[in-house]
């Protein structure tokens, strides 16, 4: 009964706190909208990377001259510019000189086609397409060889279909990727988790500095129900912060949360204990409540960064960060249905908190009252 009446206490008097329960909800509501408007073409998909011009030289006479002439000449997409040279020295030297022209192609007198395409900056992807479309002709060129060696007959009705496309190229593992919105909304939301660490850090130094705590483990509260209360009360009010946040952005802002938001939820409760127990544990770690909100403001912004919530950023070194877990584990239950990162998040967190908790618990015992 002790327990619950502190749990109350403490929800009530953060929801009276008007200014913070706003600024727990509208900060990151707003890190939300400013950073997916900001970083949103980092996070598309539609990059125009404007079309590439190719020199061609064809020096073979006969059927493989006519079928890559009738290539060159094709409508395709993305659209290629190509460029007739008869001087394929002077060609090479504009495509090592210039960065107009992303490649060559020659076909020698012996039906050989070499292929040379300009690496430096776009002009390597933009040689990458037309290298790909190459490779497809002479895919489809082979292809029609075997045919005239089985059946000739029907080569003129191939070569009449232009729409013809003998290979198909399937993906069976392409998956859907979250928007700047998307990713920010995830990637915010873990990042107030954070710095819901004062809640627990300032509740419980207030009661201390007031001297109401005293009061309190005066009559017949032990300390065990103080501490407990006082932390669960910060988890309860930091839920109902963070699920207001997580409801504005996924019905009004419209960013995907995924189908199984029961699962998302529960790493996010996990960070959430995670960090009020933290900020617990440095209470009780440093005695002075400037040192320990001192320590907080440090380590949770390289916590956070480490974690992706500025900007996406991968190594191995980002998995020492907790939020980095709760990030990525979220994503790939949103976008893969991969539940594999759930359980090792979730441990992560609950044992960083049980470490605070021991550490506020055993501290706690030594202070007098």
């Amino acid at each position: 009964m002790n327990i619950i009446s502190i749990i109350v206490k403490e929800v009530k008097q953060n929801l009276r706190d008007k200014k913070a329960m706003a600024m727990m909800v509208l900060f990151p509501v707003l890190l939300i909208i400013v950073l997916g408007a900001a970083f949103k073409t980092s996070f598309s998909e539609d990059t125009k990377i404007g079309t590439p011009k190719v020199f061609y030289s064809i020096e073979a006479k006969g059927d493989a001259a006519e079928y890559l002439k009738k290539f060159i000449n094709e409508k395709t997409t993305p659209k290629i510019e190509y460029v007739k040279t008869s001087d394929i020295k002077k060609a090479k030297d504009l495509l090592v000189s210039s960065s107009e022209y992303s490649g060559i192609i020659e076909m020698t007198e012996d039906n050989k086609i070499v292929l040379y395409k300009n690496d430096k900056g776009d002009m390597n992807l933009k040689g990458g397409i037309f290298e790909s479309m190459l490779s497809g002709f002479v895919n489809q060129f082979n292809i029609i060889t075997e045919i005239q060696k089985v059946n000739p007959k029907v080569i003129p009705d191939v070569l009449s279909d232009t729409n013809a496309d003998y290979t198909e190229i399937s993906s069976i593992n392409k998956l859907e990727k979250p928007s700047s919105l998307d990713y920010y909304a995830v990637a915010e939301v873990a990042l107030i988790i954070m710095y819901a660490a004062s809640v627990g850090l300032y509740g419980m130094s207030s009661e201390k500095n007031s001297k109401t705590r005293d009061r309190v483990l005066s009559g017949p509260v032990r300390k065990y129900e103080f501490l407990f209360g006082k932390t669960v009360g910060g988890v309860l009010i930091t839920i109902i912060q963070i699920a207001a946040v997580v409801a504005f952005s996924k019905y009004v802002l419209k960013a995907n949360w995924g189908n199984d938001i029961f699962t998302v939820m529960l790493i996010l409760i996990s960070e959430i204990i995670m960090a009020i127990s933290l900020g617990v544990g440095l209470g009780f770690i440093f005695k002075q409540e400037s040192a320990a909100g001192g320590i907080l403001n440090f380590i949770i912004p390289v916590i956070v960064f480490l974690g992706g919530s500025y900007m996406p950023i991968e190594g191995s070194f980002t998995y020492f960060s907790p939020v980095k877990w709760v990030n990525k584990s979220i994503f790939e239950v949103i976008y893969s249905n991969d539940y594999s990162k759930v359980v090792p998040a979730i441990c992560i967190n609950v044992g960083v908190a049980i470490l605070f908790l021991l550490i506020s618990t055993l501290s706690f015992r030594k202070e007098s009252v």
